[in-house]
């Protein structure tokens, strides 16, 4: 479209990447998808990435020429490596992590063919929830916008023209005009003026190189415009922790340089003064903050559990709750130091305050361990064992409490994150329908660690498929905002294959339901890009050498298990047995298509007609072995490879009303036999009792 000679290129766009492949692979896709006939010089400096990702992207994109730097050279030194051989008549700096609309480039590149004395423009931000990115246009801090910046007002008054003059909060964001500084997420030059510029200043390495060249763009005297008719989603615009306190140093140092570089040297002084302040203040607030937050969980449980000890030893020694000082002994207090130590190792071995977080399971495991462990050590120490009982009833106590306290924060969320971990299914809704649909819903099918309850599709209503893969479409693209209100939807996932990027962006900011959460599924269905995650579509395996179900351990302890639950079982429902006894019908054996599968198991049919009386009667057969707590499904014959013992639930049972196919129910039994754990098995157990799923009432249906 370039129609001067020397310019060969219309738009050089140079990116620069650091551990973030897949958000960049996403990017590319736009820009392939926004190039309108422009011809395009595409650029990656990777900055020492561990991820591998240029012969990740080399394979997938062999058009764009790749810088591969053997260390981080931080953002402008890595830019100006592109911009020397830039060779478009313009030239977009863009992050990875950003996604651009179909008409981006080509409402940027009229916009700066129409205004020859604009040196460099810049598109309006969104965040990934659709809302207006602060950053998008800024102004040229001053020592006194900078101020108020380093001291968090800017934050706190975000619409006062003398707080907020730093971010320009007072103007209209769908409105054009000139602007000081551009956000280095998205920089739209003029080659030529980039060129004249010589690119960024080397000495920033990670923040103020945009407000730097920006600043220098004017001083030369050229315009920066601000263009809303266009956007882009900036993923992990949102994401930087700004209370931590590398990026307070690392910004409020870029501030300083910035001074240092433009202002009077009496002003420098100063801002020195300011900086410090601000960096001690900052630093300080937010590293309290982030370790009063951070240690607040787990101070919480470990009191719990010493306060549980303490109230068994009352009870156990029956000391007066009036007067417990008089009484209770200081070697009492051993338990609680011993439990605590032994919890904390624990928890820090499970890494329970970081990455399993929310489990449940791992939280049951550092208190058994915790109270096993001084079960252990006293047995030896007789000096210090003073109740076997204590440790008992306060095992079981903190279990149930912990594990009760996480199962309602997690569950609590209406609208969460990720889907591991909840007893209650992610509810989602994928919108673009195309003709990688049914492997997109056979992918999240096929995820076993998955919780994501299809619910529906979304079309743009020009095809006549009201079914894919027995997943309904249940509206149109119009109706998004509606059809989240109508399900209650928690999650999005839009099909880049079946729906335009600026349908895509249009829609995220129309959706005015709050906390939704939206993902991006590429065209390859390799993984889901979300705010700052990603989580990865590979299949499952289906060969695996090791079973951990067959192992000699886990055969003991889920026999165990099975033991211990169901004599308690029985016990509980002991007043059902006469109703067994005294019989007023006979109990039929259970068969599938005239095969008994399994063990032979006799229950009063119909079942949901004897439900308690056939309950008691399952809990015989499971003392006795026939069957389990958790196990195959009892109305499925099983081929010899997957042949392992009968449930009362399990994990393809769990999970039944939300796969079709025989294959998806194979593969959540295989997960279930490879992955297999008695915390595996509490899990399921969990989830049978609170959810919707009734595995057994399915024995009504088979001896028909």
């Amino acid at each position: 479209m370039n129609s001067e000679g020397e310019n060969i290129i219309d738009i050089s766009i140079i990116i620069v990447n650091y551990n973030v492949k897949e958000f960049l692979a996403n990017l590319l896709n736009s820009i392939y998808k926004a190039k309108n006939g422009y011809s395009l010089q595409i650029i990656v400096v990777d900055n020492a990435s561990k991820d591998d990702s240029v012969p990740y992207l080399k394979n997938r994109y062999p058009d764009v020429t790749y810088f591969g730097n053997d260390k981080n050279l931080g953002f402008g030194k890595a830019n100006n490596q592109a911009i020397k051989i830039a060779k478009g008549k313009y030239t977009l700096i863009i992050n990875p992590d950003t996604l651009m609309r179909e008409d981006t480039l080509t409402k940027m590149y009229l916009h700066m063919e129409q205004y020859p004395a604009t040196g460099a423009a810049g598109c309006k931000l969104l965040n990934p929830d659709g809302t207006f990115a602060l950053e998008s246009r800024r102004s040229v801090p001053t020592p006194v916008s900078a101020l108020w910046k380093v001291l968090g007002l800017t934050a706190l008054f975000p619409k006062n023209k003398t707080f907020a003059e730093y971010y320009l909060n007072w103007m209209d964001e769908d409105k054009a005009s000139r602007v000081p500084v551009l956000s280095g997420a998205f920089m739209f030059f003029r080659t030529s003026v980039l060129k004249e510029l010589e690119g960024f200043d080397e000495q920033f390495f990670l923040y103020g190189e945009d407000i730097d060249i920006c600043h220098r763009v004017n001083i030369a005297g050229y315009h920066i415009d601000y263009v809303p008719d266009t956007s882009i989603i900036h993923f992990k615009g949102e994401s930087t922790k700004k209370d931590q306190i590398d990026y307070i140093v690392l910004f409020n140092k870029a501030l300083f340089q910035f001074f240092k570089k433009h202002y009077s040297y009496s002003y420098s002084i100063f801002f020195r003064f300011v900086i410090f302040i601000g960096i001690i203040l900052r630093g300080v607030i937010g590293y309290i903050k982030r370790l009063f937050f951070k240690g607040l969980f787990p101070v919480t449980e470990i009191a719990v559990i010493n306060i549980i000890i303490i109230i068994a030893f009352l009870i156990r020694y029956k000391i007066p709750v009036s007067n417990p000082f008089s009484y209770y002994k200081i070697s009492y207090f051993s338990y609680n130091l011993l439990i605590t130590i032994i919890y904390l190792l624990a928890a820090k071995y499970y890494d329970l305050y970081s990455k399993n977080r929310d489990s449940i399971l791992t939280v049951s495991k550092c208190v058994v361990i915790a109270f096993s462990g001084v079960a252990f050590i006293t047995f030896f120490l007789r000096d210090f064992a003073f109740s076997r009982m204590i440790l008992v009833g306060g095992a079981l106590a903190a279990g149930l409490f912990l594990s009760t306290f996480r199962l309602i924060k997690k569950n609590i969320r209406t609208h969460s994150k990720y889907s591991r971990g909840q007893i209650k299914p992610v509810r989602l809704l994928i919108v673009g329908t195309g003709k990688n649909t049914d492997r997109l819903i056979k992918k999240i099918r096929g995820k076993v660690d998955w919780n994501y309850e299809i619910i529906g599709l979304i079309g743009d209503g020009s095809s006549d498929d009201n079914l894919v893969e027995n997943v309904p479409v249940i509206g149109k693209t119009r109706e998004l905002s509606s059809v989240i209100r109508k399900y209650d939807i928690d999650q999005v996932f839009f099909q880049i294959n079946g729906i335009t990027y600026n349908e895509i962006i249009q829609l995220i900011t129309q959706v005015k339901v709050s906390d939704v959460i939206f993902k991006m599924v590429p065209d390859s269905l390799d993984f889901i890009l979300g705010k700052s995650n990603v989580e990865y579509l590979d299949d499952i395996p289906l060969l695996d050498v090791s079973i951990s179900y067959k192992t000699a351990w886990n055969i003991f302890i889920k026999r165990l298990m099975d033991i211990i639950l169901s004599v308690i079982s029985i016990f509980l429902t002991m007043p059902l047995l006469p109703f067994i006894l005294i019989r007023k019908n006979k109990k039929q054996k259970i068969e599938i298509d005239g095969q008994v599968p399994f063990n032979v198991l006799r229950l009063f049919l119909p079942y949901q007609k004897h439900k308690w009386k056939n309950r008691h009667l399952l809990f015989w057969y499971i003392l006795i072995g026939r069957i389990s707590f958790v196990g195959a499904p009892l109305t499925t014959i099983h081929s010899a490879e997957l042949s392992y013992k009968p449930g009362l639930t399990g994990l393809r049972q769990i999970n039944e009303s939300r796969v079709y196919r025989e294959d998806e129910k194979e593969r959540y039994e295989l997960f279930y036999l490879q992955n297999y754990s008695i915390w595996l098995d509490f899990d399921i157990l969990l989830k049978t009792l609170i959810g919707k799923t009734k595995p057994l009432l399915n024995l009504d249906v088979i001896n028909h």
